[in-house]
């Protein structure tokens, strides 16, 4: 548990419906093929208030979350679990991933779940169910160096599962992932940290959770209660705390980051807040086809690629070369033409062939005449006797 937060009973029940639930929920990603679903695999999807209080399927409709990958440090996580597996990588440059995996296996499902096993047979969905999630369990140790260690491996968004603590390593963590263009969430609650998004929990109702933090370190709230996701023994189950709800705006983020990577942190972070509904004591609630407005507006104006970037780093070739280029270019075709010709104009006729042929008929006749005349001549007659 962090924080003092609950997590209620895991589901044994099964929910009526779940092919209709199941079908909707794919229809929503833009999938075409509807397995039956299996008697013994509950449905949870159609259960999961959170999705459609933050209006999450509009969202779907141009993003899912593909292409970002989202950091999740300090915990551990069952990679095996049917609703994570394949959207997830474990990190264990830090700790290793073992021990209480309830917690990171909740946090993750609520940000990259992707239904049981992609196949319509159940499971749960989380806000971004086509990114990736970088697990990053730390042992003992903060989560400095492993925010450190997601930005080197490309990690957008980061999730912290606990507080923000007064500590000069993280905050130096958090700012240089703000200098990179990457968004840090993080429960309220804990130190304020201009560079980390502090997230609040509310009920289906949109009230407070009990154990909430002050109104005043809350930056936007967000469901945090009663939501359905990844559980213990490869199911499912229902938590409350303002972690999870933290969950789910990063999962926003990766939304917004998927379908506007050219927007800089502060703008992702205003779309998301500023581009929200009014929520219980006028705090801002998320809620993501306004925030998805407000996103679209800043990120127009904006190239996917900084042309002053592209001229800093492309150095204009001088004239001269250009020219000299060109002469070698030239000199090379004519070179060629050379040699060509004078492969095609060597003894077109075969007059040299020929010639060849007769000289040598006349030095082999020559030859001959000349051993005939060397030959000694037979005398006539035989040896004279001597008396």
């Amino acid at each position: 548990m962090l924080g003092g937060n609950s997590r209620s009973r895991t589901h044994q029940r099964h929910v009526l419906g779940a092919t209709a639930g199941a079908c909707a929920a794919l229809a929503v990603l833009g999938l075409t093929a509807v397995p039956a679903a299996a008697d013994d695999v509950p449905d949870f999807r159609p259960d999961q208030w959170a999705l459609a209080s933050i209006g999450a399927q509009e969202a779907w409709d141009t993003s899912q979350g593909q292409g970002v990958t989202v950091a999740l440090p300090g915990v551990s996580v069952d990679e095996d679990h049917p609703d994570l597996r394949d959207n997830l990588v474990v990190d264990t440059e830090f700790g290793d991933n073992g021990g209480d995996t309830d917690t990171g296996t909740a946090l993750g499902a609520l940000v990259v779940g992707h239904g049981h096993g992609m196949d319509a047979d159940g499971g749960v969905l989380g806000v971004a169910p086509r990114s990736g999630l970088l697990v990053l369990p730390t042992g003992d140790g903060g989560p400095a160096e492993a925010i450190d260690h997601a930005l080197g491996q490309g990690a957008q968004v980061v999730l912290l599962p606990d507080e923000v603590q007064q500590d000069e390593d993280l905050q130096a963590a958090t700012a240089s992932a703000a200098r990179s263009g990457t968004l840090v969430v993080a429960p309220a609650g804990g130190e304020a940290d201009p560079n980390v998004l502090a997230v609040g929990g509310v009920d289906e109702e949109g009230v407070l959770l009990p154990d909430s933090p002050p109104s005043a370190s809350i930056e936007l709230l967000a469901p945090g209660a009663a939501l359905s996701t990844a559980g213990p023994d490869m199911g499912q189950t229902d938590v409350t705390g303002t972690p999870y709800a933290a969950a789910v705006v990063a999962g926003s983020a990766a939304l917004l980051t998927s379908e506007y990577p050219q927007l800089s942190t502060d703008q992702l972070r205003a779309a998301l807040v500023e581009g929200s509904q009014q929520g219980t004591g006028g705090l801002p609630s998320l809620y993501l086809p306004s925030a998805v407005a407000q996103a679209s507006g800043d990120a127009q104006d904006i190239p996917l690629i900084d042309d002053n970037l592209v001229e800093d780093d492309s150095p204009a070739v001088p004239v001269w070369m250009w020219f000299a280029l060109v002469g070698v270019v030239l000199a090379l075709i004519v070179i060629g033409l050379v040699l060509w010709v004078r492969r095609t104009t060597k003894d077109p006729y075969g007059v040299a062939a020929e010639r060849q042929e007769e000289d040598q008929r006349i030095a082999a006749e020559r030859a001959e005449q000349a051993r005939a005349e060397e030959r000694p001549s037979r005398r006539k007659g035989g040896r004279r006797r001597k008396k």
